[in-house]
């Protein structure tokens, strides 16, 4: 998509050999932190929409900046820490166990509310009215405090480790399952979830091929034995039916009806 060029593409790919999740060397290490400058200004979540920068821009990228290198680059270093091994689920290489621990939060990691990329004011606004929190059945915020986004008020624990496993048993016991990504979404990449889906090891019974919606190309999908499909939309970002609402409907409704795209 032309977000980094050509040539630190190969570089970072000669120095890392593959490993960008541990790197082993200050080079490799050298090109990802250029990579990461080249992306800075992106918005994550979906690359074609604006990065919401906030009033509190500054403040979280001077709290992330003072964040120990553990927090940083999570997984980088095996002392004992009260985090997990890497963020959103991701373990690399493919088949490598998510550690147990706890689930770090945007609170915890950035010392603020707020979500980096992510505009929640008129959420926020909405959510935090009592009318309308009294119309939608939920407690006073002077019982519960204000809603956030992300809020630093909830504590996960992360217990267990890759969830293939998982969708293999249930896909051999006949449940149908669809794996779908937006295709310009950074934070969760659609070349992750091909790749953990190809790498069950099913059977390709319908070959990589475009959808269709309202008579125009809306993502591309292939389908596998067992019931298992996997599924891009074509300009979506990390929430589907956000940026997308009426292709998401379509492929949810004929999904559900067992309907083929």
């Amino acid at each position: 998509m032309g977000i980094i060029s050509d040539e630190l593409f190969e570089e970072a790919n000669g120095e890392c050999k593959g490993n960008f999740y541990n790197p082993l060397s200050e080079n490799c290490t050298s090109k990802l932190n250029k990579i990461e400058q080249d992306v800075d200004g992106l918005n994550i979540y979906d690359i074609l929409e604006p990065y919401y920068h906030g009033t509190e821009a500054e403040k979280i990228k001077a709290s992330y900046i003072r964040l120990p290198p553990s927090f940083r680059k999570l997984g980088e270093t095996e002392k004992p820490l009260p985090v997990r091994k890497r963020m959103f689920g991701r373990a690399w290489p493919l088949r490598a166990p998510v550690r147990e621990g706890i689930v770090p939060t945007w609170p915890q990691l950035m010392d603020s509310n707020d979500v980096p990329c992510t505009d929640d004011v008129v959420a926020k606004l909405w959510l935090n009215n009592e009318a309308v929190r009294k119309a939608i059945h939920t407690a006073k915020t002077s019982l519960v405090s204000q809603w956030d986004l992300c809020t630093g008020r909830i504590r996960y624990n992360h217990d267990a480790g890759s969830m293939i496993k998982y969708h293999k048993n249930l896909t051999s016991k006949g449940y149908r399952a669809l794996i779908y990504s937006g295709d310009h979404d950074m934070c969760v990449p659609f070349t992750g979830s091909e790749v953990w889906t190809r790498s069950m090891g099913y059977k390709i019974v319908d070959e990589w091929r475009p959808w269709f919606s309202n008579d125009q190309v809306a993502g591309f999908t292939q389908g596998y034995d067992k019931n298992l499909t996997f599924m891009t939309i074509k300009g979506a970002g990390h929430t589907v039916p956000e940026y997308k609402p009426r292709e998401a409907s379509e492929f949810y409704t004929h999904f559900l009806t067992g309907l083929p795209l």
